[in-house]
């Protein structure tokens, strides 16, 4: 309890304060020549002494602003829009710490104005871009492009370095315009140094979206940063390594190349740290200091970053990366499954040791002929390899049997998967009121193969269940094509109202071979063929849909829409050689809806989720003496009935951001598994549909950007989610109910002194409940909570200390499972040699020998407890070297 009070200390401690700020400031911005308002004016006070950023907005439709809970103190207001001149504006507060400004008027740009020099706007917002002057937020030393961000108004980067702006979603970001490591972020924000950067813009991404049909509000954005001019061309290179006790290592390199058309980039990386820590070249090594991951874990990993623009017209973009993987993991678990009134009790350790191979290259070329065209070709290639051996032991009672049965297992096998996708699109405006075709076609080519061999002792103690030997082998090869080819049309019937048609058909099929045999003890041979463990199943679909939605928009923050989507279907499952196969059809008609609402969203949509060909199988497949499955052809799609709410609002005065959605989803043919178990622990379980269950989904992100005092800043977050379902139980013949409420709340701060210490407090809290209806199985509930705090030092000059600590608290854990632990971390970092180029580095890992990974939760009719085996306390000394070369 004693971490919550201190969380909450500074809570009331940073709310108190932040209660002290009651300045206001208003007025209206009009051109000086017509008199008539200018909306999206930005606004911004800065303070008097150094010109940094206290607060910012921008004026209404109406030329309008008011910039509340203002520090009263002297500062200034800087008052710009493109095209004409910035206004400053002194402040100075009276004792009702209200000044009224009135009347603002700005002056055109004329074309030959010389822009005056030094003066610096940090930010500056045109149309739906809003751009951060980079030298208008001051860094630490050496900072990186992920500790600028962090200083920018609206802008929340994660512990995992997942971006947000204005509670909108980063999906990329870009370097001078150009696309850079598309599908990992972090690589530019964590490689790449702020004192590089000259502007941060932030704007929609509308690369697939050229006619704006997706809302602003569900539109993700994309970061783009804009080197300064002497940055512009050249090489940027770090190189790190670091090695310690327990025989811990770690390696890293990046190199990056800039000019005009080109931008290559490589990341390399070797380390056996299990994960425990980003280690970038940067700061002597960790950018984080994970909790619990599981196993021992050592691998090798590689990125490719290579965009060129061909013409002008044509760019080409390349991504290829690798990562290979050894671990080893040992997982402890306790089941508790409750029957009636039997209990059984399940022990097991498992030994795991896996090696990956995995191999990505991901390609985007776009070609714009002319104005009116453009032709978007994205192709994927991915190659896994897996190999993994594993053993177990448990031991199952229950409550009138101490001992039930005993079982040893080991099971060693491969697997070898290709993927190969692409999306080739045709987009064409047709005239300039804005009409348009879309053709587009999507192919995915899934081949996949595994070779497994499995041992199994089951030494049973009960006469009813008899000890079985299994020595079995499985080859199973399987291959899913899947095409598409769609097209839309958008048409623009007035100035408000809109039609979009899409016609999408689809073929897709999925075959997959299972060879099972038993070995042959005379031979020691995998050759007695076991037919009904083995089978040949194919499912072929096609399937066609026609959308229309109608689109109406009665002003721009308030709009309707309505579809419908008729959609066909015709499947046919084939089954082995002596089971018949099963041809289906099925005609769907799914209407939609949306109506929004300056920030408020709500939406309805109906989908459909077809059954599995193994769970249609009408076959019974006996899989072991402990285990049978029944399949069944009787089988419905499960119907879904979709309600969405969303609440996005972001305040630029008061830097408040609010980011609610939740969704309801009530099922009808839901397939569910009921199962039977025999007094000896036996299951028989069989698919079957049931109607009636339903999900609440709720997610949220509150952010607030405190008023800078003095040298101090401060943000405050919070991130929540909840859920709760009603699902069904089904076990013995008894039907009922089960269910199951979960809350997890997740509040920080982030406290930052002049750039020199930073104090990020956390507090995390996990509440999950289970009850039962109509059967006689005891509810359970349980909370977690974890508190942490990180603090980041740089002092004296060129030196950077970095302690973190995070303690885990889990009331309900089997005996002889960690109940609490405590992990904490320490790191100091100096930068040596000329212009600090060189740096060493002192990284402690898990001081305290305690990190743990271990779970607990309910399912079904089971309590299970899982403890893994983690990587703890080590030290290491690590070097990086720094090196830049521009023109």
């Amino acid at each position: 309890m004693r971490y919550i009070f201190m969380f909450l200390l500074f809570n009331l401690f940073f709310i108190a304060a932040n209660a002290q700020d009651h300045g206001t400031v208003k007025a209206i911005v009009l051109d000086s020549l017509t008199n008539q308002p200018i909306p999206l004016a930005t606004v911004s006070v800065l303070q008097l002494k150094d010109s940094s950023l206290v607060s910012y907005t921008v004026t209404d439709k109406n030329g309008v602003f008011i910039l509340r809970n203002l520090r009263q103190e002297p500062s200034r207001l800087l008052i710009s829009h493109v095209g004409y001149q910035s206004r400053h504006v002194s402040l100075k507060f009276e004792k009702d710490g209200i000044i009224d400004l009135g009347k603002v008027l700005l002056n055109t740009k004329m074309l030959t104005e010389v822009v005056v020099k030094g003066e610096r706007i940090p930010v500056i917002i045109k149309k739906d871009t809003i751009e951060f002057d980079a030298e208008a937020f001051k860094t630490r030393p050496n900072a990186l492009v992920e500790d600028l961000l962090k200083k920018l108004p609206g802008v929340q980067v994660d512990l995992s370095g997942q971006i947000t702006v204005n509670g909108h979603d980063i999906s990329k970001i870009k370097v001078n315009g150009k696309t850079f490591f598309a599908n990992d972020p972090t690589i530019a924000t964590r490689n790449l140094e702020a004192n590089m950067i000259s502007k941060v813009q932030v704007y929609d991404d509308r690369d697939n979206d050229p006619d704006h049909l997706v809302p602003d509000y569900q539109v993700k954005k994309i970061i783009n940063l804009k080197f300064k001019k002497k940055f512009a061309k050249g090489v940027l290179s770090t190189i790190g390594a670091g090695g310690g006790t327990q025989d811990r290592y770690v390696g890293d390199g990046f190199l990056a190349k800039f000019q005009d058309d080109l931008q290559l980039s490589a990341k390399l990386g070797v380390d056996n740290l299990s994960n425990t820590g980003n280690f970038t070249g940067n700061y002597g090594g960790f950018t984080e200091f994970p909790f619990g991951n599981s196993g021992i874990r050592k691998s090798t990993s590689g990125f490719f970053d290579f965009t060129k623009d061909l013409t002008k017209k044509l760019t080409l973009h390349i991504e290829y990366r690798f990562n290979n993987g050894i671990a080893d993991n040992t997982i402890h678990t306790k089941t508790q499954q409750n029957i009636s009134d039997t209990i059984f009790n399940t022990l097991s350790e498992n030994l795991q040791h896996q090696k990956t191979d995995d191999h990505t290259l991901h390609m985007e070329t776009e070609w714009k002929p002319d104005s009116l065209t453009i032709i978007r070709y994205v192709p994927d290639l991915e190659y896994t390899y897996n190999n993994n051996t594993n053993s177990s032991n448990s031991i199952k009672s229950s409550t009138y049997f101490p001992l039930l049965n005993t079982d040893t297992s080991t099971d060693h096998g491969n697997n070898t998967a290709f993927q190969y996708q692409h999306n080739l699109s045709y987009y064409r405006r047709l005239n300039k009121k804005g009409n348009s075709i879309t053709i587009a076609n999507a192919v995915n080519i899934q081949p996949q193969s595994s070779l497994d061999f499995n041992t199994d002792d089951l030494l049973s103690y009960v006469a009813a269940l008899p000890s079985d030997t299994l020595r079995r082998s499985a080859k199973n090869s399987s291959n899913d094509i899947s095409v598409s080819l769609s097209a839309g049309y958008h048409y623009v019937i007035t100035k408000k109202l809109s039609l979009d048609i899409g016609l999408i058909g689809l073929r897709d099929q999925n075959k997959g071979d299972l060879l099972t045999y038993d070995e042959n003890v005379k031979t020691g041979l995998y050759n007695i063929y076991v037919p009904d463990q083995s089978s040949d199943l194919v499912r072929s679909l096609w399937g066609e849909s026609l959308v229309p939605q109608l689109t109406y928009n009665f002003t721009g923050e308030i709009s309707i829409k309505a579809g419908l989507n008729g959609l066909a279907q015709q499947i046919g499952n084939h089954f082995n050689s002596y089971t018949n196969d099963l041809n289906q059809n099925f005609f769907y008609l799914f209407p939609s809806a949306e109506v929004h609402v300056k920030d408020f969203t709500l939406s309805y949509g109906e989908s459909v989720v077809q059954p599995t060909i193994n769970n249609l199988q009408p076959i019974t497949i006996v899989y072991s003496p402990l285990y049978t499955f029944i399949g069944n052809p009787d089988l419905k799609p499960t119907y879904v009935h979709t309600f969405s709410f969303e609440y996005r609002k972001y305040k630029y005065e008061s830097g408040l951001n609010i980011n609610v959605t939740s969704r309801v989803l009530i099922e009808k043919n839901t397939i569910v598994t009921e199962q039977n178990i025999n007094p000896e622990g036996a299951t028989i379980s069989t698919p079957i549909n049931r109607n009636g269950r339903f999900t609440v989904l709720l997610n949220g992100n509150f952010g607030k950007q405190l008023k800078k005092r003095g040298k101090w800043e401060m943000r405050a977050d919070l991130d929540m989610s909840a859920s709760a379902g009603h699902n069904f139980f089904i076990v013995n013949g008894q039907n009922g109910y089960q269910n199951t409420q979960n809350i997890i709340l997740r509040p920080r701060l982030y406290i930052d002194w002049n750039n020199i210490i930073s104090f990020e407090p956390s507090y995390n809290l996990n509440y999950a409940t289970t009850q039962y209806q109509l059967v006689n199985y005891p509810n359970t509930s349980y909370t977690t909570q974890g508190a942490g705090m990180a603090v980041d030092l740089s002092a004296p000059e060129n030196f950077r200390w970095r302690i973190s600590y995070n303690y885990n608290y889990n009331p309900l854990v089997a005996p002889g499972f960690q109940r609490t632990s405590n992990l904490l971390n320490f790191s100091v970092t100096k930068r040596i040699q000329k212009d600090g180029k060189g740096e060493i580095g002192l990284i402690c890992y898990d001081i305290l020998n305690q990190n743990v990974s271990s779970s607990h939760y309910v399912t079904g009719n089971s309590i299970n407890d899982i403890q893994n085996l983690v990587l703890k306390r080590y030290v290491l000394l690590t070097y990086t070297y720094h090196f830049k070369k521009f023109k």
